[in-house]
């Protein structure tokens, strides 16, 4: 990928060693909290902020020893963010890739699936706890935004893995300070309470390493990719709007350079029977790979299989599991020289 635009991406710079709550706008180098918010701090060199083991549950980081806490949904309205700085301006007219991993505190009763990411051209200092809105953003002078929501297709419930969160958008010109958080209320929220009884009232999310570079996302070769919210209800292999934007994304890269092919696998869970299953992977499979057809990719530079239930990312004894079971799969390569 291009070179990371955004200063201390993965908080490995710090002031202090975390050593309370609250502490993410103190302790950290280009980085700070736009609001009164008490986004938190976490490394391996904290005992009372420690990683892995926290005081909102276990999460290794996924660069790096440190990694940030906040609320992306709490009572009445109760919001936290985080606000970066670039090296430089973004230039106007050019296409970014934005992205930034995402798990769950385990200690979290609430999940959520949607995040907003604010970029402008000064920082920003609102006093409040509350979430920030573009009717206070109207009020301030003499300062550019621009707001990108990344609506997901499904909850955001791994409080294992990390999940990558990531989109693409154009840069109006000027844009220096990245703000992430969730800017709608709660009743605008799209959120769903977990069944088990949890800790904290709330969504609590742990996040590592914010990219934001010039030009398109790009994929490792010859490794395993999920496609990103390309998602499907039981038994069915129809794609939704979300997935699409995924695939052409996908599309793109590869119309990138005429020597990549791609080998798209299908997945179900384990209802059903194995051939049933079978045939329903490789539907899912052909979907997405006609999808691309469809785009103008040259059909010899794609190979379409369906695994069936075989290799599942998670149990297949709930419907969470199913759900993050039933998926598509890709592994980008070269075509070797002859």
């Amino acid at each position: 990928m291009s070179q990371n635009l955004v200063e201390n991406p993965s908080f490995e710079a710090f002031l202090e060693c975390p050593d309370r709550l609250g502490n993410f706008g103190e302790d950290l180098e280009y980085w700070s909290v736009p609001t009164q918010g008490t986004t938190d701090y976490f490394n391996t060199c904290s005992l009372s902020m420690g990683v892995p083991t926290n005081f909102m549950g276990e999460q290794t980081a996924k660069f790096g020893d440190g990694y940030l806490g906040f609320y992306m949904f709490a009572p009445e309205d109760y919001r936290e963010y985080i606000q970066g700085e670039f090296k430089e301006p973004l230039k106007k007219g050019i296409t970014y890739t934005l992205s930034f991993y995402i798990s769950l505190a385990e200690n979290s009763d609430h999940v959520v699936r949607d995040f907003d990411v604010l970029f402008s051209t000064k920082p920003i200092d609102v006093k409040i706890k509350k979430g920030i809105t573009k009717w206070q953003l109207s009020k301030i002078e003499g300062n550019n935004f621009t707001i990108i929501e990344i609506l997901g297709d499904e909850f955001i419930t791994d409080d294992n893995a990390w999940t990558n969160i990531s989109t693409s958008f154009l840069a109006a010109g000027g844009e220096q300070f990245i703000t992430i958080g969730n800017f709608k209320n709660n009743a605008s929220t799209r959120r769903q309470k977990l069944v088990k009884e949890k800790n904290v009232n709330g969504a609590y999310y742990f996040l590592d390493m914010v990219y934001v570079g010039e030009g398109m996302h790009t994929y490792a070769l010859d490794e395993a990719h999920i496609f990103e919210n390309v998602n499907f209800n039981f038994d069915e292999f129809n794609l939704g709007e979300k997935g699409a934007h995924e695939i052409m994304r996908v599309y793109k890269y590869l119309q990138s350079d005429s020597t990549l092919n791609i080998v798209i696998n299908g997945y179900t869970d384990n209802l059903g029977t194995i051939s049933y299953n079978k045939e329903l992977s490789v539907k899912r499979a052909m979907t997405v790979a006609n999808r691309l057809i469809k785009l103008g990719l040259a059909r010899q530079r794609i190979t379409y299989n369906g695994i069936g239930t075989a290799q599942p990312l998670a149990n297949n004894e709930d419907e969470e599991g199913r759900a993050r079971n039933r998926r598509v799969e890709f592994i980008i390569s070269k075509t070797p020289e002859k």
